[in-house]
């Protein structure tokens, strides 16, 4: 049963990211058929979903109608973003920051959601591979020399594991800088009552430190990694954009809105963050100017906590010897603050403990609940806070504060 719970959870979650606010000419509608371009480019019939309420602003999704039948459109490159990006932290936040930032361009009113439909597992991957070093000149003498589209640097060398050492030594000097590309697209009205695009989001989500993997000739396999420099990283992402625009005004003359992911490490226990956005208007080949984005999360309790917001890790730390306190098998308090221009703008709590009944779960969770309302100082009014209570990593309650609302939402599991 409790599988089946946390599923519908999962569902929940993946709803509020894709619907929202309503735009003025659907409003009080429901399942709206609407005309819109399929995966192929084709005009077909389709429906936009419903709207949610919520405090934060979502886009409402466009979704496939085959008779009575609704379903999502999903991407062309569904799931590869996971073969890109190590961490699942860092996936959940390029998806979810990207539509963020899209707001800004995009408005929720007026536009509406799709995964990216312009770009295949094919065309991603080329970009993700290695400039392999050939020119187009030397192309046009030999025939067989291809210049190849990726965006990430010459290895150098051969890559042959009889030489794998040599492998290494390049992998260290020349690492990737570029682990995925990840693409939204939005759709707008036209004055045809119909929908069509009106822009595209675009994430290049960024190595801190590169992985590699080298072979030898008896198929050992050798890693490590490099530690890579943030500003080389975002000089070289902002360069790489340029044929990524080229491939789009080939068959589309919409605003293009491009953004920086900084990943973490793999065993990091926080997610990566956007370091810079540019913004590409119709009919432009290249951005006006690039804009940077003070953004990051922050662990509590962590060293980087205490040194960098130390008032906001004090609080922290006495609201986690309260918790200690009120319950004898206590584990721990994990804390994930989201910080914009250096302000506390989320704050996510994870609170694993050992229950034996649910009597416990119930008890514990109005303590927490009762906590959350009376440390203003911890959690003020206008922070959006989210609780999750485990049990041996089963989910058994959650509590919800919105900003400005005096009571949070709590959930028990049954």
């Amino acid at each position: 049963m409790r599988k089946k719970q946390t599923f519908i959870v999962s569902l929940m979650a993946i709803s509020l990211v894709l619907s929202g606010c309503v735009p003025s000419f659907m409003k009080n509608n429901q399942d709206e058929t609407v005309k819109a371009p399929n995966s192929e480019g084709e005009s077909e019939e389709m429906i936009v979903s419903d709207d949610i309420k919520t405090s934060e602003r979502y886009y409402r999704s466009v979704l496939e109608k085959d008779g009575e039948k609704n379903s999502l459109d999903t991407s062309k490159v569904r799931g590869l973003v996971t073969a890109g990006v190590d961490n699942r932290l860092d996936v959940d936040s390029l998806e979810m920051g990207l539509i963020r930032l899209s707001q800004e361009y995009y408005d929720p009113d007026k536009y509406f959601f799709k995964e990216g439909q312009l770009f295949d597992s094919d065309q991603i991957h080329s970009w993700l591979y290695r400039d392999n070093g050939v020119s187009k000149k030397e192309a046009e003498k030999d025939k067989k020399k291809k210049v190849n589209e990726g965006l990430n640097p010459v290895l150098g060398v051969k890559d042959d594991p009889a030489n794998y050492e040599q492998v290494i030594a390049a992998e260290k000097k020349n690492p990737k800088f570029l682990s995925y590309i990840h693409e939204q697209d939005y759709y707008v009205q036209n004055k045809d009552d119909e929908l069509q695009l009106g822009g595209i989001s675009i994430a290049l989500s960024l190595y801190s430190e590169y992985p590699y993997s080298v072979l030898d000739e008896k198929g050992l396999k050798y890693t490590g990694s490099v530690k890579l420099d943030k500003s080389e990283v975002i000089a070289k992402a902002k360069e790489s954009i340029t044929p990524i625009i080229k491939k789009i005004r080939a068959e589309h003359d919409v605003p293009i809105m491009f953004s920086l992911f900084m990943e973490q490490p793999r065993q990091s226990v926080v997610p990566g963050n956007f370091v810079a956005s540019a913004y590409v208007e119709e009919g432009k080949s290249s951005p006006g100017s690039w804009k940077d984005l003070n953004e990051q999360y922050v662990a509590f309790p962590s060293s980087k906590a205490e040194t960098e917001y130390p008032a906001e890790s004090e609080k922290f730390a006495d609201f986690t010897r309260e918790i200690q306190d009120f319950f004898p098998n206590f584990v721990g308090v994990i804390g994930t603050g989201f910080y914009k221009q250096d302000k506390l703008s989320q704050m996510k709590v994870e609170i694993p403990i050992q229950f034996y009944s649910k009597a416990e779960v119930i008890s514990f969770t109005q303590f927490v609940n009762g906590l959350v309302k009376k440390r203003n100082d911890t959690f003020p009014q206008d922070l959006p806070v989210s609780i999750y209570i485990t049990n041996n990593d089963e989910p058994e309650s959650m509590i919800v504060k919105d900003p400005n609302e005096e009571e949070p939402f709590v959930h028990i599991y049954q």
